[in-house]
């Protein structure tokens, strides 16, 4: 008995022996391929990676990020080159590197990662078909929406979901979750990325920012549009399935099931208001179930749009305060804040208008909207606002401020505001006015709603 033990003790010390042989070869060729990859030396990087593959691949998830970083780069050579062969063995071989990853680890933590960078891969490459394309970049949202940011992602899933709709995979009621699902994504993404770019443009202002949050913001800038691009296409895509004549069936269809979930109410009295059906009896039905089970910033906001269509305007105002009395979020009280300020800018209330404008600033600092609206009340008032011709159109150059403000402030609307600007200024004392005038430099005081004064450029 005692020879038995020793010979499987033999045999289990060899076994493990030799395993750990076999990880420390694994754990050798790792670090030599990712001094090669760190240094980008690519070829000599791909030499010892093609050991790892073969002989280790179900050691470390790296071996597959590595081995994506080092096709990537290959197939970013073969594209300049114009190879369309080794263009499309190189996508063949990340694409199967990814469904390796996927194979051999299972449980990993950047699972959700992996099936996005796929299905953009897929995008990009212009590889498979558009239900190959929503089966991949669904199991990815479905593990970790937050990892699903990429714009181009969204909208290449979106339309891979439109198209699975047309060829009767998926129902409408699907679609428009997916819709809601994905617009929900933007909607986080923007918030997110208009919170850095306000953080960094107060050190900006205050002359504190470093060079590197220089590039962020730039960055920032330059990318946020793109998810108010990817939205309005969205909704062009979706078409006339995203109008009244689709959606109020819909919500009348699936009301009785869903009258008991906030948050289906809440995307449903969304939807009819975005897309202009808060006419119709099913969203006076949501909203007062809403606030029923959920007396919330939500349902009060959607009181206010209710009222404020049957032309109950001061009833509307009220909601609409108190939704900002509710909420704890500073975009959301900025987005009533404006909505306010253009209700009382349609009734003539111009010195309220402002507050309220000034209000949404507060709680958004980055809503270019809220001061073009506050441009438009001053170069409304020019004619009002002088004691001639020169101190009238001098309010020109007030209004041209505030847009100059919302084009900086807001990139998404930066182009749009600096032609309103340009325009506001071409309305103001030309050079020769001001030099007939002798007012370079000097300030005119503004004797109406506005206040305050304007000073005369010098040149």
């Amino acid at each position: 008995m005692k020879s038995v033990y020793t010979l499987l003790g033999i045999i289990l010390f060899s076994f493990w022996g030799t395993y750990a042989q076999e990880a420390n070869k694994c754990d050798v060729n790792l670090s030599l391929e990712r001094d090669y990859l760190n240094s980008r030396k690519y070829d000599e990087a791909l030499t010892y990676w093609n050991k790892l593959i073969q002989d280790c691949p179900k050691h470390s998830e790296a071996v597959y990020a590595d081995g994506i970083k080092i096709f990537k780069v290959k197939l970013k050579a073969a594209k300049k080159a114009g190879d369309k062969e080794k263009v499309k063995t190189y996508t063949n071989k990340i694409l199967s590197l990814y469904d390796q990853w996927i194979a051999n680890f299972p449980n990993s933590k950047n699972l959700a990662r992996i099936y996005h960078d796929k299905g953009l891969m897929m995008l990009n490459s212009k590889t498979g078909t558009k239900e190959e394309l929503y089966k991949v970049f669904s199991k990815g949202y479905n593990l970790d929406k937050t990892k699903f940011t990429n714009p181009k992602a969204i909208y290449g899933y979106f339309d891979a979901g439109v198209a699975m709709y047309k060829n009767k995979k998926i129902s409408f009621e699907d679609l428009i979750n997916l819709y809601d699902n994905l617009m929900g994504s933007i909607d986080k993404a923007t918030d997110k990325y208009t919170k850095m770019m306000e953080d960094l443009q107060k050190k900006e202002d205050a002359g504190e920012l470093m060079s590197r949050e220089a590039h962020k913001l730039k960055a920032i800038r330059r990318n946020l549009p793109v998810y108010n691009i990817v939205a309005k296409n969205m909704d062009n895509i979706l078409g006339e399935l995203g109008d009244c004549k689709h959606l109020v069936p819909l919500y009348k269809r699936t009301f009785d099931l869903n009258k008991n979930n906030p948050a289906w109410l809440r995307k449903a009295a969304h939807n009819l208001s975005k897309k202009d059906c808060s006419n119709d009896p099913i969203f006076k039905k949501l909203v007062v179930q809403l606030d029923k089970i959920e007396p919330s910033y939500n349902s009060a906001y959607y009181l206010g749009i209710l009222n404020e269509k049957q032309g109950q305007i001061n009833t509307a105002v009220n909601y609409y305060k108190k939704a900002i009395n509710l909420s704890n979020n500073a975009y959301d009280k900025a987005k009533i804040y404006y909505k306010l300020a253009r209700l009382a800018e349609k009734r003539g209330q111009k010195s309220q208008a402002r507050t309220y404008a000034y209000k949404a600033l507060e709680n958004k600092p980055s809503m270019g909207s809220a001061y073009l609206l506050i441009a438009r009340l001053y170069a409304h008032s020019a004619n009002s606002c002088g004691k001639d011709e020169f101190s009238k159109r001098a309010t020109y150059w007030l209004a041209a401020s505030m847009a100059d403000k919302a084009a900086r402030v807001d990139p998404s609307i930066a182009k749009s505001a600096r032609k309103v600007a340009a325009a506001y200024r071409s309305k103001a004392p030309s050079k020769t006015d001001i030099f007939m005038k002798n007012m370079g430099g000097k300030k005119i005081t503004l004797k109406c709603w506005i206040g305050g004064s304007v000073t005369v450029p010098k040149k």
